[in-house]
């Protein structure tokens, strides 16, 4: 394959191609269209999220009521955000992705492109650095680019994109279209605050927004009348969360704009992850793409996996769960154990990290499914209608009171839960997994550190049973 590369640091790599050998790529019919559930391209809901006067992207309720919700989501910012990187780098791997996806093996000659150098295909003109990128990169775009990690030096010639970074640019979004949807509620509700009026917005935990500074008592309960309407509190105190201010000020028809030098200490990132979890673990600062393989040990009887295999593992385990692998890398999974019983079969702590994750990981899948059953009737009846209509059926239910549909049994909490849910099964984002009441039935919300006891189990009885086999065999 011959291949050439930009090298003038202050582009972009381009990469351009002749066609590979026909022995190495075995061109694949065109798969069949997947067809949306709801028939709404993911462009189409881009740019559905981005009609002022269509449903907003977060809580899907019409800018043009009194009653909808209109101060858009900090996390709905942040995902927006963190989306374009994601696009960044699709766009930039896209045509090895398509080289990648012609070949009959598509793991196997990403493989040999960037680790194997007794190939033909192994790419001698990248660094070592750049090839250990591309490496995760295109084998997650082989599964659906869930798992990118966004800071690529690669992609991102003017500087790889941190969780601080994109917590900025996200904040100072959510504080412009704040800013103007106080504007634009102002003009729906007939108020006119007079040109020389400032006033203050602070938010309780109830979320109810309240005002300060207006000596006018009547235009004050007016203002605050307009302003609490749907999520707008919530929305409005999220994002005073990740600013670390108590208020805002309102002045000249404006909110007061953002400090673009802010530092974020680490508080308003934990509450960032909070807000916005699983997107944060794509600016995971623990993702290494040079950490050493960890690949299965062979044990009598089984055989020795391919290093092709053990690094396609490897790259796996680097991008899905960094923080986890960055804590077995430290030694502190390692102390719970009986290392030294368990070096003969687990020299590298490989198997003890695979099983660990995968335990870990099963209670959230099981309470996955079983959200997931418990709003399935539910889903097949927004999901008979059109895509806005039903988002907004799910609106009539949960959040119009005056609507016939509406579920006054229902408490507000209980009524919000439903509504996210709902509109996240919907729109294909992800359920919260803290749902009491869809895990009601199977003992209530995930505690964390019950998840890690058993994970830690498991691993302990894995390594027995393997120790015991070695034992046997030896024996």
């Amino acid at each position: 394959m011959d291949i050439n590369i930009t090298t003038d640091p202050s582009r972009r790599t381009v990469y351009t191609r002749t066609q590979l050998p026909a022995a190495q790529t075995e061109k694949q019919a065109s798969p069949a269209s997947v067809r949306d559930e709801f028939s709404v391209s993911p462009e189409a809901r881009e740019s559905l999220a981005n009609q002022g006067n269509a449903v907003d992207a977060v809580t899907g309720e019409t800018s043009g009521s009194s009653q909808a919700t209109a101060f858009t989501s900090f996390a709905g910012e942040f995902n927006r955000v963190t989306q374009e990187y994601v696009n960044a780098i699709k766009a930039y791997y896209a045509d090895e992705h398509a080289e990648n996806q012609a070949c009959k093996n598509p793991s196997a000659h990403i493989w040999d492109k960037y680790k194997n150098p007794e190939s033909p295909y192994f790419r001698a003109d990248l660094s070592e650095d750049e090839r250990a990128w591309a490496y995760d990169q295109e084998l997650d775009l082989l599964n659906g680019g869930r798992h990118l990690q966004i800071g690529n030096p690669y992609a991102f010639p003017d500087g790889a994109p941190t969780l601080a970074s994109a917590t900025l640019k996200a904040n100072q979004s959510c504080r412009e279209q704040i800013s103007q949807s106080i504007q634009e509620l102002f003009a729906q509700n007939g108020i006119d605050i007079p040109p020389d009026a400032a006033f203050r917005l602070t938010v309780d935990e109830s979320y109810t927004i309240h005002v300060s500074g207006l000596e006018d008592e009547e235009l004050a309960e007016s203002v605050e009348n307009a302003l609490n309407a749907g999520d707008n509190g919530k929305n409005l105190y999220d994002h005073l969360k990740i600013t670390g201010d108590a208020g805002v000020d309102y002045a000249d028809g404006h909110l007061s704009p953002l400090d673009s030098r802010q530092t974020l200490d680490d508080a308003a990132l934990d509450e960032v992850k909070k807000q916005c979890c699983p997107a944060c673990s794509q600016y995971s600062a623990a993702y290494n793409p040079h950490q050493e393989p960890m690949g299965v040990v062979k044990l009598p009887g089984r055989p020795e996996p391919s290093q092709e295999e053990t690094d396609r593992f490897s790259a796996a385990v680097r991008v899905g769960v960094p923080e986890i692998i960055a804590r077995f890398r430290a030694g502190e999974f390692s102390q719970q154990l009986n290392v030294n019983k368990y070096a003969a079969v687990d020299p590298d702590n490989s198997i003890m990290a695979q099983t660990y994750i995968r335990a870990y990981a099963q209670p959230a899948m099981e309470a996955k499914k079983t959200i997931e059953d418990y709003y399935a009737a539910a889903h097949r009846e927004n999901s008979s209608y059109p895509f806005i209509e039903g988002l907004e059926h799910i609106a009539q239910k949960y959040k119009r009171p005056d609507s016939e549909i509406f579920r006054s049994d229902l408490s507000e909490r209980q009524r919000d839960m439903y509504y996210r849910q709902e509109r996240a099964l919907l729109t294909g984002s992800r359920v919260t997994l803290l749902d009491p009441y869809a895990l009601a039935s199977a003992g209530g919300v995930l505690n964390m550190e019950d998840c890690r006891s058993r994970a830690m189990q498991a691993v302990r009885e894995k390594l027995d049973a393997l120790w015991e086999e070695m034992q046997g065999a030896e024996g």
